[in-house]
C-alpha cells in the first residue's frame, strides 16, 4: 500500500435540481445514513408530487402514494398534524434558488441534492468574515473533474427559519456571481423538502 500525500476528496455534485425532479431523483440521505423516504402520489387530475413528508399528502391519495426513496417497501404512512410553515421558494424552468444568511449576510445557495457538502464561494464567506486561510485543503470532484479546494468551519448558516450548525462547508469558486453557492444533503438532511409542480414552488420544513 502506498501513502499519498493529496489531500482528501470531498463529492461535491454540480447537477441542477430541475433535473433531478424530472428524474424523480429527489433524495436527501448521506453516505452510510439511513434514506430519506420519498412519496410519490398522483392527484384525479394525473399531476404527480413528490414529498419527503408524508403527512403532507391528502388523505384520499395516501393509500395510492409510492414511496420512491427506500429500496424496500416503505413502512405505513403516519396521520400526523401537518408541518409547520416553512421556507416556500418558488421556482421556473431553471435550479431551485434559497436565501440564506451567514454571521448575519445574506446568501443565495442553489440547492443541490447530489452534493455531500453544502460550498459557498470564498467571496461569499470573506464578505460574512470567515478567514478561508485557517481551513483544511481538499480535492471535490464535480461532473466537470475535479479541483482544489478549501473545507472551512462556519458557526451556523440561517435559512428556512432556523439554525444549522456549526458545520463544515467548503469553500471553492462558482461561475459567475448569480449565486453564492451550492446547499448540500449536510445541511438538506435536516428539513423537509416538498415540491409542489402545480404551483411551481418548495417548501423547506425544519424537521
Amino acid at each position: 500500500m502506498r501513502a499519498s500525500n493529496r489531500p482528501p476528496t470531498v463529492r461535491a455534485g454540480l447537477a441542477a435540481l430541475a433535473m433531478m425532479l424530472a428524474l424523480g431523483l429527489l433524495s436527501l440521505s448521506t453516505p452510510g445514513a439511513a434514506h430519506a423516504e420519498l412519496y410519490r402520489w398522483t392527484d384525479s387530475d394525473g399531476t404527480v408530487y413528490y414529498t419527503t413528508d408524508a403527512s403532507t399528502i391528502p388523505p384520499e391519495f395516501r393509500d395510492s402514494a409510492a414511496d420512491s426513496g427506500s429500496p424496500t417497501p416503505g413502512p405505513e404512512l403516519p396521520v400526523t398534524s401537518p408541518a409547520p410553515a416553512g421556507a416556500v421558494i418558488p421556482y421556473g424552468d431553471g435550479p431551485l434558488i434559497i436565501d440564506a444568511s451567514l454571521n448575519g449576510v445574506p446568501l443565495r445557495l442553489l440547492v443541490d441534492t447530489g452534493a455531500d457538502r453544502t460550498l459557498i464561494s470564498p467571496t461569499a464567506l470573506a464578505r460574512a468574515g470567515v478567514d478561508v486561510t485557517t481551513g483544511t485543503p481538499v480535492q471535490i470532484r464535480g461532473v466537470t473533474g475535479d479541483a482544489a479546494a478549501t473545507l472551512v468551519a462556519v458557526p451556523r448558516l440561517d435559512l428556512a427559519g432556523t439554525r444549522v450548525g456549526p458545520l463544515a462547508v467548503i469553500a471553492h469558486a462558482l461561475g459567475g456571481d448569480s449565486i453564492d453557492g451550492l446547499l448540500g444533503r449536510d445541511v438538506l438532511d435536516s428539513f423537509t423538502v416538498t415540491v409542489d409542480p402545480v404551483s411551481r414552488r418548495a417548501t423547506l420544513v425544519p424537521r
